[in-house]
């Protein structure tokens, strides 16, 4: 089977609020499995600041309405949860917000009108709340912001203090993640697996600090899984896990002739035909070719009988065994 650790994350495009990245080449059946378990981090792990109450002068619920407020107040507090928001303070953060209509039109009240606070930054200050319709209008509004993971219900004891309407939290800063997978080609091998991940962001966080988030999460995940293995497996079965089901894992040193973990072209003394036959295919790690056999060899493009004969002696000698 093909190194299942030979992958590579590359970014392909990236913007402030959307990447499309690419992760492979790996064995068959594995850019679904990638491509699941990242999708599923990104989407509830990744932590994030969002509102979770909000108090308007003169309202004490949400079902009412404001002299000179264009919109009522459900739709206010609803539009609240798309303001973007990052927090820096692992305590609940109080902003505010007071504006006044103006002689002669409409007033428009945005996310940048809120009052500037080192703790927190809105990220998308141009968007628009609600409006004002004449000069007599007035908004006075007070949040709370908070930091969190995933989704949150409305924290109902908030409405123990007058006026305080709670609202429902979406911390996680990705708001969509897209699979893809495809193809790919690595030598002689044409059925190995390529995923494409798109990643939408409310641009709180980068797409790229997104995914690296969450390879941490899943490298922590793997080392707890691993802990927990190996204190529940007999020595025998760490064993046999480490030489036949784990093709990932050292195998143990039985002899200094045991085969090498990395065998790169670029550090052995080959022809420079035999190189660049190689490289043109794809092989750039002698190690890979463990378990090949001879015909898949000498199909390699530009490999005459020479470079074959060369090919066999430096594979033999580094103890790389064909079938």
């Amino acid at each position: 089977m093909f190194p299942i650790n030979q992958f590579v994350i590359k970014k392909i495009s990236e913007t402030d609020t959307q990447g499309v990245f690419h992760v492979g080449p790996m064995p068959t059946g594995f850019g679904s499995t990638i491509g699941t378990t990242f999708r599923r981090i990104l989407l509830a792990a990744i932590p994030g600041a969002a509102i979770t109450s909000v108090r308007i002068e003169g309202v004490e619920h949400e079902y009412t309405t404001v002299a000179g407020l264009q919109d009522d107040v459900l739709k206010v507090v609803l539009a609240m949860k798309n303001i973007a928001v990052v927090s820096h303070s692992d305590q609940p953060v109080n902003l505010k917000l007071s504006m006044k209509g103006k002689k002669g039109g409409v007033t428009e009240v945005t996310a940048g009108d809120f009052e500037k606070n080192p703790l927190v930054e809105i990220i998308n200050p141009d968007y628009v709340i609600t409006t004002l319709a004449d000069e007599h209008a007035e908004l006075n509004v007070e949040v709370t912001v908070e930091k969190g993971i995933g989704y949150s219900l409305p924290n109902e004891e908030v409405r123990q203090e007058i006026g305080a309407i709670p609202v429902d939290a979406i911390y996680n800063p990705v708001r969509s993640v897209t699979v893809n997978v495809s193809n790919a080609r690595v030598g002689q091998q044409t059925d190995l697996d390529q995923l494409e991940l798109t990643i939408v962001t409310n641009g709180t966080v980068s797409p790229s600090a997104a995914i690296y988030e969450a390879a941490q999460i899943l490298v922590e995940m793997g080392k707890h899984l691993l802990s927990t293995a190996q204190d529940n497996l007999s020595k025998q079965a760490e064993k046999e896990v480490a030489e036949a089901i784990l093709p990932i894992a050292p195998a143990a040193e039985t002899s200094s002739a045991s085969a090498p973990k990395s065998l790169r072209i670029e550090d052995l003394k080959l022809s420079t035909r035999l190189v660049n036959a190689l490289v043109n295919s794809g092989y750039e790690d002698l190690a890979v070719m463990e378990g090949l056999t001879e015909e898949e060899l000498r199909n390699i493009k530009g490999m005459g009988e020479k470079t074959f004969q060369e090919l066999l002696d430096v594979l033999k000698t580094n103890n790389i065994k064909l079938i």
